[in-house]
């Protein structure tokens, strides 16, 4: 079954019951179908944007402002001396020069909404960007993307993202890269291809479909170092600045998060229950540690945190229960905690 773009947006905005999510779950499954639902992603967020600006009052308040002109005269009618002019109290100079300090502390401390835009995501929001230079970026939840406002695509193209985020870069006629500055010094350098790279605390994550991509990494405080990826790889780089480079990946499974599938491959409940918490925002707790060290292999589709929770308890039979706005998951073997 084909969705409609009707039950589509009411998927965007969060309607969607668990028969439609299904639905559009199984027709995402199908290859065309992909760059059809983002563009509707584009064409719904142009629609409902986070401020819309009320023209038609702003227009009135400048044409009264035309028709009715204030009369006020100018408040110094006495001219003053010479001395007047040339000379200053103490005092005068004492509040113009905390004035200049305030101003040039101030133009330091909001420099970065000034010289740079933030792009964010909420805890269940997928967005999908447009780049001054033709290159896209599919913006996972929980995550944000900074680039400048002024000279993007001819000084320079670097953005930092924090979070998860999938590229697609356009090549350009000069061999302007494209450089992604992630977590820990670590740097993805471009010219056009398909990438994702994942940028969060405690790991920093590429995957290289198609392309080539150079990173600029540091080891251990030690010198800049360089790793060239081919289609295929996958690069993982922890918080202690060890990397890891695993190569004939599966690409299939690439950036999944961009259609609500989670894919697993012999990942251990640890390192579930951090997803779970990156995309949709929500704490899980394990009632027995040696919980963490259980492993799956598979693909899930869930919109929401309960759906993938549920399914979880059901592979790994388990039981998963709510307290404190927490997810908690336990054997089935134990006691049941009240929600």
């Amino acid at each position: 079954m084909v969705p409609t773009k009707e039950l589509i947006f009411t998927y965007f905005a969060g309607h969607a019951t668990s028969v439609q999510q299904n639905v559009i779950g199984e027709w995402l499954t199908q290859p065309d179908s992909r760059e059809t639902y983002f563009q509707w992603l584009d064409e719904w967020e142009r629609s409902f944007p986070q401020y819309t600006p009320n023209v038609v009052n702003h227009l009135d308040q400048f044409r009264q402002r035309l028709d009715t002109p204030t009369e006020n005269k100018p408040r110094f009618l006495r001219p003053f001396s010479d001395e007047s002019r040339l000379v200053w109290p103490p005092r005068r100079w004492l509040v113009a020069a905390t004035v200049t300090i305030t101003l040039l502390a101030g133009s330091w401390l909001f420099r970065e909404p000034l010289l740079y835009d933030t792009i964010t995501t909420g805890p269940h929001q997928l967005r999908s960007l447009n780049l001054p230079d033709g290159s896209t970026v599919a913006l996972n939840s929980n995550s944000s993307l900074q680039m400048p406002r002024i000279g993007y695509g001819w000084l320079s193209r670097r953005i930092v993202l924090t979070g998860d985020a999938v590229f697609n870069i356009k090549h350009l006629s000069d061999n302007q890269p494209f450089v992604v500055q992630a977590t820990d010094g670590l740097e993805v350098e471009v010219l056009g291809t398909e990438f994702s790279v994942r940028s969060r605390a405690t790991r920093a994550e590429v995957v290289l479909k198609r392309g080539k991509v150079n990173l600029h990494y540091t080891a251990d405080n030690q010198l800049i170092q360089h790793l060239l990826m081919k289609p295929g790889d996958r690069v993982t780089l922890d918080g202690h600045g060890s990397l890891r480079l695993q190569d004939r990946v599966d690409t299939t499974r690439f950036a999944h998060w961009r259609y609500r599938l989670f894919s697993f491959n012999n990942t251990s409940l640890r390192d579930v229950v951090s997803q779970i918490h990156t995309v949709f925002g929500v704490t899980v707790q394990l009632s027995d540690s040696a919980l963490a060290r259980r492993t799956l292999t598979g693909t899930i589709r869930a919109g929401s945190s309960d759906e993938l929770a549920e399914a979880l308890a059901e592979l790994l039979n388990l039981r998963v229960s709510r307290r404190d706005q927490n997810l908690i998951f336990s054997t089935a073997t134990e006691t049941q905690i009240t929600q």
